[in-house]
């Protein structure tokens, strides 16, 4: 009679742990975004009656939240410190709002994530000093926003990093050399700050790179010219420079292997801020390199 109690016990007990779809912590978190960008204003809404797995772009994998993507969705207001209790994300893309405020440094808690897209929101102040601390991160857009200060040198601790975007910022000093480090790097945009000295010699080991865009700085001194014959690279965009005229008289001689080597025309912000970012691929016959905001990664 005992052993049959013991039984009824856990059939009664244990289901509702098996099927419980996300920690109290998780989903306070969630709840906590909802509230701090407004969710009742959103253009597609969480029904907050409903289970988490209907929530829009809230993706679930063994009862944790593994995947949030609410781009172009009219958040507004600023990121929960709480974001960081959600340990199991691998991808955050809250990119085209309008979320202000700074970015969490405890963001950088998230050990798992592989995408952080933030880009075109209206973000100030300056990138978290901790950031580097995401080394599993492969994609990190921050284009566009109103960021200050230097970027910081512990992104080079991103080993697996291959999207870097900061375009479209207020970021100034210099370029971090350990930026160089980053081998796997396809795309590296620092368009349109403050940025200023030299386009570091490192950058010439980055044999992954695809497109280079430091056009809109005020950058000086000669460009190291292996940059120009790096193997992967189509598109490398320094104009709107202090950068040395003659090496562009040189280059514009020579029979540079790139489908664009922009140096020497002004940039136009307000052109920039109208296109489709819709895909990530080169384009040789555009001016400016479009982005997708997608999760997949080619």
């Amino acid at each position: 009679m005992v052993r049959f109690f013991s039984i009824l016990i856990l059939l009664i007990v244990v289901p509702s742990s098996i099927f419980a779809e996300v920690s109290s912590t998780e989903k306070k978190a969630l709840l906590d975004i909802y509230n701090s960008t407004n969710g009742g204003d959103w253009t597609i809404t969480w029904n907050l009656s409903r289970p988490i797995s209907t929530w829009h772009g809230v993706s679930l994998k063994d009862g944790n939240v593994v995947s949030i993507n609410l781009f172009n969705n009219n958040l507004t207001g600023t990121l929960p410190n709480t974001i960081s209790d959600l340990k199991h994300l691998e991808k955050l893309n809250l990119a085209f709002n309008n979320i202000g405020g700074h970015i969490p440094e405890s963001i950088a808690l998230l050990k798992q994530l592989s995408t952080l897209r933030l880009g075109r929101n209206k973000l100030m102040g300056s990138i978290p000093e901790n950031i580097g601390n995401l080394e599993n991160l492969q994609v990190l857009d921050l284009f566009d926003n109103s960021l200050v200060g230097n970027i910081p040198k512990t992104i080079s601790n991103m080993a697996k990093l291959r999207f870097l975007l900061l375009s479209y910022n207020e970021l100034d000093g210099s370029i971090p050399r350990e930026i160089g480090n980053l081998q796997f790097l396809r795309r590296l945009e620092f368009a349109e700050n403050e940025l200023i000295g030299n386009i570091p010699e490192t950058f010439v080991e980055l044999y992954m790179l695809r497109a280079l865009d430091l056009s809109g700085n005020k950058l000086s001194g000669e460009i190291p010219w292996k940059i120009t014959k790096l193997p992967q690279l189509d598109l490398l965009q320094l104009q709107d420079n202090n950068l040395d005229e003659n090496q562009f008289l040189l280059y514009g001689n020579e029979n540079v292997d790139l489908a664009l080597f922009d140096h020497d025309v002004k940039s136009n912000k307000a052109n920039y801020q109208n296109l489709d970012y819709q895909k990530l691929e080169i384009k040789s016959e555009t001016r400016t390199v479009n982005t997708q905001f997608e999760d997949t990664i080619d």
